[in-house]
């Protein structure tokens, strides 16, 4: 798995700029949301390759037997 980095910067007029790199998908945004909190809201995105880029969710289903 490639490693997942997000660099933000604030600047004086209060305005952040992030840049994200190793997500696909809109887990960047997911991500971003995480860190500076679900009511912030983005200006603008600009996506890059890996943002169109489909994400592989999987499922761990394990079933385990025993006796009751």
């Amino acid at each position: 798995m490639s490693e997942q980095r997000i660099v933000i910067e604030i600047n004086p007029d209060g305005s952040i700029i992030a840049e994200t790199d190793g997500f696909k998908g809109d887990l960047c945004i997911k991500a971003l949301q995480d860190i500076l909190g679900k009511d912030e809201f983005f200006c603008s995105i600009k996506p890059s390759d890996e943002f169109y880029q489909e994400t592989k969710v999987v499922e761990d289903t394990t079933i385990k037997a025993g006796r009751s």
